[in-house]
């Protein structure tokens, strides 16, 4: 299942609407400003805890939003957001708090609006006139309020329903879509009553296609008409169908214009077989290149795509994005790629770095991903970028000696030499070929409590943290479990032949590092 972003205008809202849109994107940014503002205490002691082994994501942020501090939001009159506002600012901190870990001086999220800004403000003044703060503290304070003053974050809806947050009106008579967008609570005076309807019959974009009630009280909502282009047309035909595709939605304002942005969940069939493998990888001179190879690992084509600032913007990612997937389709190529984290892909080598940075190049990839998919392509597989740039083409040997300045490739074993741009791309092309022919697939999965690294047919499992001392015990409790199936092998028997066949490779292993290979299958 693939998530795609739906972005639907709000067409030509009325005076009336554009002033419940503004107050409600107002109150939810002041509310959320203020989750912010009264939790940071609460971060610090979170990262202890992360520090000390335990995995924290957006279900213990959430736990830490106790019962009184949001019954203090309701002063913001965001009593229809409370849930869409935990999840919202869950997700905000679980982002800072993965950046914090590796940059420790990444600020803590803020939301300023006028009031707020000003109140800062002179308190940062009085500050620094009482002492309490020298004049580099007063400067990185007042430069730190004005990058956050004005931010508006969209206004999130956390569930697709009838009755609350937001859900699609649709038209049968005259082929035209809405949005109910619920903007008020219960005692908010500016309800209304009375709206005339017109002639329309609504229904909802819901499975019992109910029509939309006429008794008009007092109104906590708002009906607003979407306009949209061809392409998301169909995906909204297709939603009258099946109504479970529509997820959750963002409201914001760009330009003086009201967007809705719907999660899409698309389901995506792979139209046809794979008949290559396609590698993708970090450049030193371009922004990626790529390797494609047939069944038997012999190149079949290869090419990059040139670095520049465009590819760094969203449009021009989309674009390189596109013709990545445009490369596999034409060779009906199964992708394999990695992605950047703990364990890097030691591109970088003395003054030698990669034209992308880690950040870019994952996000690159996940666009790929989901890209893949949409167009009938099997899933791309991401597995471990350990060995991409040092592992020899010709013999297989993995050793960090292998790599020479100049971008250069020389085998201590067998004396093969090339290019890195070329040799990167090959191996993670053929990486899968070797995962078949030789090693023992492990699956990784991120889970709430860590990466989940498991075998169903050995029915192994390993909660592991997403670092190179977690992958590291990860091999060391397989070395034990080698260890207690040898002790046990009597005992072990039946099952599948598969099941046999398994164990028994699994029981012959000598190096678990060299002899298993984890494949993140998400």
């Amino acid at each position: 299942m693939v998530i795609r972003t739906l972005v639907l205008k709000l067409h030509r809202p009325t005076a009336a609407k554009r002033l419940l849109l503004d107050q409600a994107i107002m109150r939810y940014n002041r509310a959320l400003s203020y989750l912010f503002e009264h939790t940071q205490d609460n971060m610090e002691t979170v990262l202890k805890e992360m520090q000390g082994g335990r995995a924290h994501l957006t279900r213990r942020i959430m736990g830490l939003l106790k019962k009184e501090l949001m019954d203090k939001l309701n002063v913001f009159g965001v009593q229809p957001f409370k849930d869409a506002l935990k999840m919202d600012y869950a997700m905000m901190m679980v982002a800072w708090l993965s950046l914090r870990r590796t940059q420790r001086k990444a600020r803590y999220p803020q939301v300023l609006d006028e009031e707020l800004f000003e109140r800062r403000f002179w308190e940062t003044i009085r500050e620094f006139d009482d002492g309490m703060i020298g004049r580099d503290g007063l400067k990185a304070r007042v430069n730190r309020l004005y990058n956050g003053y004005g931010i508006s974050k969209p206004l999130f809806f956390g569930r697709y329903a009838k009755n609350r947050d937001y859900c699609l009106l649709y038209d049968e008579e005259h082929d035209r879509f809405y949005a109910k967008l619920y903007l008020l609570n219960v005692k908010a005076p500016e309800r209304r009553g009375g709206i005339a309807r017109g002639s329309c019959r609504l229904r909802y974009v819901t499975a019992d296609r109910a029509l939309l009630e006429e008794d008009n009280r007092r109104e906590r909502y708002i009906v607003a008409p979407l306009s949209f282009g061809k392409e998301q047309e169909a995906v909204l035909k297709e939603g009258l169908q099946n109504p479970g595709i529509f997820k959750t939605a963002r409201l914001l304002r760009k330009n003086g214009a009201y967007y809705l942005s719907v999660n899409i969940a698309c389901e995506c069939r792979q139209k046809e077989r794979s008949e290559t493998y396609m590698g993708i990888v970090r450049s030193l001179k371009e922004a990626v290149r790529y390797a494609v190879v047939d069944r038997k690992g012999i190149p079949v084509a290869e090419g990059g795509l040139p670095y520049g600032e465009k590819i760094t913007t969203k449009n021009g990612m989309h674009a390189a994005a596109n013709e990545l997937v445009r490369v596999a389709q034409e060779y009906k190529s199964h992708i394999v790629s990695y992605r950047m984290g703990n364990i890097g892909d030691k591109l970088t080598y003395g003054a030698e770095r990669a034209r992308l940075t880690a950040g870019t190049f994952n996000q690159l990839m996940a666009m790929v991903n989901y890209k893949a998919e949409l167009k009938g392509l099997k899933k791309p597989v991401f597995v471990s970028p350990r060995g991409i740039f040092t592992t020899c083409p010709r013999c297989g040997t993995n050793t960090q000696r292998n790599r020479f300045p100049g971008g250069r490739m020389i085998c201590v074993k067998c004396g093969c030499a090339g290019d890195i741009e070329k040799n990167g791309p090959l191996n993670a092309a053929r990486r899968l070929l070797k995962y078949r022919g030789t090693a023992l697939l492990f699956y990784a999965k991120k889970t709430e409590a860590g990466l989940l690294i498991h075998n169903d047919v050995l029915r192994l499992a390993y909660l592991a943290e997403p670092t190179q001392e977690g992958i590291k015990g990860f091999f060391k409790f397989v070395e034990e479990k080698v260890r207690e199936m040898k002790r046990q092998q009597d005992r072990l028997c039946g099952g599948t032949a598969r099941e046999v066949s398994y164990r028994k490779r699994f029981m012959n292993i000598q190096s678990a590092r060299d002899e298993i290979s984890i494949v993140d299958e998400e």
